[in-house]
């Protein structure tokens, strides 16, 4: 190499830094920028980029969603020669793609920017909760992406009844396993008004749709009744993970299927007053696991208080329910989600 050669980065290196980029957490217009961004840099970094994000697609915005659904086969067959990203794109996401993250942004505006913060309750029209059921109704039905297993819906400002109210999943691919529901509310003015929305939840009174194909069930965000409604259209979940939980009696008793329950509690340490917030005496009462068969909590936290967690392991003992803690490395202190 000579004093003028250009610095040279391994392929192998340059992918895995491209992976860390789209792995951080960001906002929908953010991402939007930096998919737009590195797809630009030359072709090589074309390549690389878009086998990290065809493996791990997210949705920013509805846009977003029509160039995905341009990449099924039977519409790309109707539009004629592809350019150099929807053939790149094309020969990766049907073999990589293994996750999918829809962000559905109650502030943002058609522009892209986001308006006075507000929450958003209720929409037949606003596209971006749309491309939810489009996007899954178009991998059902074609049996498209045969690798994908993870479906995440990222809720920003938007109230808890539209996932039902527009039936979102009503049409879910088979092949999905894992489903993760986030809500968050981007403004401090905005968190007394979604205490208020938790509070005022009403479960519905009966499931118009099932996800049989549903192992894993991850929430955070989400008062308990919109967990038990959840359980109500995932009949063959396995695993429920809850970030801040509260008040579990709600969910007693759970479906016979599931066997372990993961409670993440974000912060450094875990008093006995976060653990009082669980609610566990009603809810071992209540049966919150089949006494015949037993169950699983699995506790990702900071350090408990060690003598409200030994209280609290033999409590779930005596019910046949065993406790186990994990530490939780990356544990936020944000109150959103609570």
């Amino acid at each position: 190499m000579t004093s003028h050669s250009t610095p040279w980065i391994p392929p192998e290196l340059l992918e895995q830094i491209l992976f860390e980029a789209w792995a951080v957490p960001q906002t929908p217009h953010e991402r939007a920028s930096l998919f737009k961004t590195l797809c630009k840099v030359n072709r090589m970094w074309l390549g690389l980029f878009l086998r990290v994000a065809m493996r791990d697609v997210h949705i920013p915005c509805p846009l977003f969603a029509r160039d995905l659904l341009r990449l099924l086969p039977e519409r790309a067959a109707s539009q004629g020669d592809a350019d150099l990203f929807t053939a790149e794109a094309m020969a990766l996401v049907s073999k990589l793609c293994r996750s999918m993250t829809f962000h559905i942004d109650g502030g943002a505006t058609a522009g892209g920017s986001t308006s006075e913060p507000a929450i958003k309750l209720y929409s037949q029209t606003d596209a971006a909760p749309t491309a939810i059921s489009t996007v899954l109704y178009m991998v059902s039905t074609f049996d498209y992406l045969p690798n994908l297993r993870r479906v995440v819906l990222e809720y920003t400002d938007w109230g808890y009844d539209d996932l039902f109210d527009q039936l979102r999943l009503a049409i879910f691919p088979a092949q999905v396993t894992h489903l993760a529901l986030h809500y968050a509310f981007r403004a401090p003015a905005l968190v007394p008004l979604a205490v208020y929305l938790k509070a005022l939840y009403t479960r519905h009174p009966q499931a118009h749709f099932a996800i049989p194909t549903v192992r894993h069930l991850e929430v955070s965000g989400v008062p308990a009744e919109f967990v038990a409604d959840m359980l109500q259209i995932c009949p063959g979940l396995e695993t429920l993970e809850m970030a801040s939980p509260a008040r579990l009696y709600v969910l007693a008793p759970l479906p016979a299927s599931v066997r372990t329950v993961v409670l993440r509690v974000a912060g450094r340490t875990l008093d006995r007053e976060q653990m009082q917030w669980w609610m566990l005496t009603a809810a071992m009462e209540a049966k919150l696991f089949d006494p015949a068969a037993g169950g699983r909590i699995v506790v990702r936290s900071g350090t408990p208080d060690p003598v409200a967690w030994t209280e609290t392991k033999r409590f779930c003992g005596r019910f046949g329910v065993e406790l186990v803690y994990e530490r939780e490395e990356t544990a936020c202190d944000c109150g959103s989600c609570r």
